[in-house]
C-alpha cells in the first residue's frame, strides 16, 4: 500500500489581490512622501503599510493537504508554508458516500444543515471537487476536496464500492 499525498493551494480572490496591491501602493507613496516632504510624519505610516502588505501578500497563503493511506484519509491546512493544522481524519469504514459534487448519491447531504461542513477546495471553478460524507465523533461530517486520479485509484483498490467516479 502506498501513501498518496495531494497538496492544493487555495486560489486568491480578486478582492484579496486588489487589497494587497492597495497596501503596496500606499506603502510606496508614504515612503516617497517621507523622502521628499516630511520624514517625521510619513515614515511611520509607511512602515505600517509595508508590514500590512507583507503579511497580506506572503504570510496568508493557504494550502490544503489530503493524505490517503491504507483506508484512512487525513486532511490538513498549511498556512504560509510553515504552519500545519490537522483538520480531520476519516476511516473508509465510516464513509457513507464518496462521489463528485452534485452526484445523486451525496445530493441529500448537500442541503442538510445538521452536518458539519468542511470546504477544503482551491476555489478553482475548473477543478473536479469530490464530497466525502462520513460518521464523525459529533455526528455526520461532509468534506469537499480535490483528490487527483492516483488517489482515487488507490482508494478504489481496497474500497471499489465506496467511490463513485
Amino acid at each position: 500500500m502506498h501513501e498518496k499525498l495531494v497538496i492544493v493551494p487555495k486560489k486568491k480572490t480578486g478582492s484579496k489581490k486588489m487589497l494587497t496591491t492597495a497596501w503596496f501602493i500606499l506603502a510606496c507613496l508614504m515612503f516617497l512622501l517621507a523622502t521628499f516632504v516630511n520624514p517625521v510624519i510619513f515614515l511611520i505610516p509607511g512602515i505600517a503599510f509595508a508590514l500590512v502588505w507583507y503579511f497580506q501578500a506572503f504570510r496568508s497563503d493557504i494550502e490544503y493537504e489530503y493524505t490517503y493511506y491504507d483506508g484512512e484519509f487525513r486532511f490538513a491546512q498549511i498556512k504560509a508554508k510553515s504552519r500545519r493544522k490537522a483538520i480531520g481524519s476519516v476511516q473508509m469504514d465510516d464513509v457513507l458516500g464518496f462521489a463528485p459534487r452534485g452526484d445523486r448519491s451525496v445530493y441529500k447531504y448537500e442541503n442538510d444543515k445538521n452536518l458539519a461542513y468542511k470546504n477544503l477546495t482551491s476555489g478553482d471553478p475548473e477543478a473536479k471537487v469530490y464530497e466525502l460524507i462520513a460518521k464523525g465523533e459529533k455526528g455526520l461530517v461532509r468534506y469537499e476536496f480535490e483528490p487527483d486520479d492516483e488517489m482515487l485509484n488507490e482508494v478504489m483498490v481496497k474500497y471499489p464500492r465506496s467511490v463513485v467516479r
